[in-house]
């Protein structure tokens, strides 16, 4: 008989399983895919030490194990066939043995509160929204953003959904009355807002600028990845800025310091354009210290925090990188001032840098004067290009950092 499919497959445990990975390497992989705010998967795949085939086929089998399509242990049959006999996925499932069929309860749900709203306000016909759902079972994404894939639905109606949705949870609007505001949104192509204003159903929205738009604004996340962020909040019934520390997109002392921030916005004591630049400075802040002494500064003179930037030396790249101390520092810019010669030359001569280290920092202090890169984002790609013998353009693409022409 057959082992009973564990509801919370991990993705690590799969490939071990299948003989892609051991333990060491996936804990490696894990700790720095932490370290660097990237998925699992694209540091696996950094590393060689998974395909991009190979990855698409275990989030497949994870996601048909986790909705009880497929027996774990005939999941992990399935990935050994794919990555060591070069089996494609359907074939491999195919040789396991049939697919299991899910009892009542573990069904593809078809009843979905976003899918209602967009089908009830004609924004997506009802068989492009339940074969959306079946996308969604299958590959774990949120339904609206399979929808907005597919081009079903407008960035601007899953908005309008989503709100809509929080609204009727929230018991702010009745649903008859969204559905109204919806089509009419629909039709003559305005928003939500504007449409429950001229209705007079509804005036107040709350406020218009919040976590999400501030943390965009701030580039600390990207539009698709609010839109994932947002459908998760309404369908789990969590809050905005909860979901963002699950899902990686903040630490807990940034989504602290956001609320700190929207108040200060709502008082008028910030633009949102300063409170996003304030965002940016703490977005890496990984201790309630560090965060405290960021806020201290912003509330007893907002207008420090703005202060013309000082330009981003060498050394500061060097010492934020962990290669050379203060006290380091302190003894070769006394040399160096002793001897008359360049402090570079001195740290060299000391052997506490190297030529490749020198040519890294001098590198990235190029990227740090226009602005192309967060000194954070620097000492990642510094200690990256020395753990993998890398050079500075070839990491910044690896990350997905690389600069604008």
């Amino acid at each position: 008989m057959s082992q009973e499919a564990p509801t919370d497959i991990q993705l690590g445990e799969l490939l071990i399983r299948g003989g892609l990975l051991d333990p060491e390497q996936f804990e490696a992989a894990y700790r720095l895919s932490f370290k660097m705010r990237l998925p699992i998967g694209r540091v696996l795949t950094m590393h060689g030490h998974v395909t991009e085939e190979q990855l698409r086929a275990a989030l497949e089998i994870q996601a048909r194990i986790r909705d009880g399509y497929l027996p774990f242990e005939h999941g992990v049959q399935t990935l050994l066939m794919v990555a060591h006999e070069g089996v494609a996925l359907d074939t491999a499932l195919n040789r396991t043995g049939p697919v299991a069929s899910p009892s009542s309860s573990q069904q593809v749900p078809m009843h979905n509160r976003l899918g209602e709203l967009l089908t009830a306000s004609g924004i997506a016909s009802q068989p492009l929204v339940e074969q959306g759902m079946v996308t969604s079972s299958e590959t774990g994404l949120p339904l609206g953003l399979v929808l907005l894939n597919k081009g079903i639905i407008t960035r601007a109606s899953l908005n309008s959904a989503l709100s809509a949705q929080k609204l009727i949870r929230e018991g702010r609007v009745d649903r008859e009355s969204i559905l109204y505001a919806l089509k009419m949104a629909r039709l003559r192509s305005i928003s939500l807002a504007q449409s429950l204003q001229e209705t007079g159903q509804f005036a107040d929205l709350g406020p218009k600028f919040g976590i999400g738009a501030l943390f965009v604004m701030a580039g600390a996340v990207s539009e698709s990845q609010l839109m994932t962020a947002l459908e998760i909040a309404a369908t789990n019934d969590k809050d905005l800025d909860e979901v963002f520390v699950e899902l990686g997109y903040a630490s807990k002392p940034c989504v602290k310091a956001a609320k700190h921030i929207l108040k200060m916005i709502e008082t008028g004591v910030l633009f949102e354009d300063q409170a996003a630049q304030i965002i940016s400075k703490v977005q890496y802040a990984s201790s309630n210290d560090e965060l405290q002494r960021v806020l201290a500064l912003i509330d007893e003179d907002p207008s420090a925090i703005f202060e013309e930037k000082q330009p981003i030396e060498i050394t500061d790249i060097l010492k934020k990188s962990g290669l050379i101390s203060d006290k380091d520092l302190q003894i070769a810019t006394a040399l160096a001032l002793a001897n008359k010669v360049p402090l570079m030359k001195t740290l060299f001569d000391a052997r506490l840098i190297d030529e490749q280290v020198l040519e890294h920092a001098t590198h990235l202090k190029n990227y740090l004067d226009h602005d192309l890169l967060k000194l954070e984002q620097a000492t990642i790609v510094m200690a990256y290009c020395l753990e993998n013998n890398m050079i500075v353009e070839e990491t910044l693409d690896t990350f997905g950092w690389t600069a604008p022409q």
